[in-house]
């Protein structure tokens, strides 16, 4: 889904924490984090949404879900795609629905719009090219209950302004499976060419409907005076395919850091100002006793390389009865 800008060749072991992966975020470059959990007593799934490298970290839980083999068994003509294919070239198009202005919004959910932007590219309306964009990642927010759904498509166009009987004798020509027609009824191949209402097995109860048209410019070869190719509009029938996966969000919390410190903003507790000011003095206190070991732990990298220096410096054969009677002696 979030292909290509995603670490894909990345290989985690059931041995690696949380704290490898945000150790291993700076030389890859990843810029942010999903994270998945399940609690073993409950039985609750969780995702974390989580900005590298400090923060903060969106909690939701995941009300219902669905994998991409649900979405497309229950799919009368699913979509074939695969991570190579060229749907993935590109990141899909974010659609955020149901959001409020972010003018009235509060300040949770305006975090939490700007979480889902930054995790794609901005699309420019005057550089990017409408047929890079294959994909659609729908976010929809219900009003009354606050849940978050989420939906993935693959886009298909076909050509419209052609017409139908047309396209389906060229189909009839790239595909050598598809039967002929039959022409024994008519009398002329304009006939079945021309007339909507042919019975010769070109026609479909399936229209497309007039709000899924729209007119994209491309490149056409345009026979013109002094002009070999130039620029032109073809309509298009546009149509959405989900290929999943699905999830229904509920946000929980928001903290501070990654996947730790001061709690932003919580749905379910509610605390007093007072309380508020208690605890923003107790992390205050906990990042002045976390700066003071990172200085002591700095101290002690610069002394251990200093002593090091000092013991290559001195003779050689000092350093080997060092290393013989003291090192190894517990070895013998």
């Amino acid at each position: 889904m979030m292909l290509p800008h995603t670490a894909i060749n990345l290989r985690e072991r059931k041995r690696n924490k949380l704290k490898d992966f945000l150790v291993m975020a700076g030389p890859l470059g990843i810029s942010q984090l999903m994270i998945f959990s399940q609690n073993e007593e409950t039985g609750s799934t969780q995702l974390r949404f989580a900005v590298m490298p400090k923060g903060p970290t969106i909690n939701f839980r995941i009300q219902e879900y669905s994998l991409c083999k649900d979405v497309a068994r229950n799919q009368k003509l699913p979509k074939s795609v695969s991570k190579s294919g060229p749907e993935f070239l590109n990141p899909p198009l974010l659609v955020l629905s149901g959001f409020r202005n972010p003018k009235d919004a509060d300040q949770h959910e305006k975090l939490v719009v700007t979480m889902f932007q930054n995790m794609f590219p901005p699309i420019s309306p005057q550089n990017t090219k409408v047929g890079t964009i294959k994909r659609v990642l729908l976010l929809h927010r219900d009003n009354k209950t606050g849940l978050i759904e989420l939906r993935h498509y693959v886009i298909d166009t076909k050509l419209v302004d052609v017409s139908k009987n047309v396209k389906k004798l060229v189909k009839v020509h790239q595909k050598t499976n598809k039967k002929l027609p039959d022409l024994s009824r008519v009398d002329d191949v304009a006939d079945i060419i021309l007339d909507p209402y042919a019975q010769a097995g070109f026609t479909s109860d399936s229209e497309v409907e007039d709000d899924a048209v729209v007119e994209v410019k491309e490149e056409v070869a345009v026979k013109a005076k002094g002009a070999a190719e130039e620029s032109g509009k073809r309509k298009k029938a546009v149509k959405l395919t989900e290929i999943g996966p699905r999830l229904k969000l509920e946000l929980v919390k928001i903290e501070e850091g990654v996947c730790s410190g001061k709690v932003l903003y919580h749905s379910r507790i509610q605390k007093s100002v007072k309380e508020m000011n208690k605890l923003d003095q107790v992390h205050a206190v906990r990042r002045k006793e976390k700066e003071k070991r990172r200085r002591e732990q700095e101290e002690n990298i610069k002394r251990k390389k200093q002593k090091k220096v000092k013991i290559d410096g001195e003779e050689s054969d000092d350093s080997e009865e060092l290393d013989v009677s003291d090192d190894y002696s517990d070895f013998e």
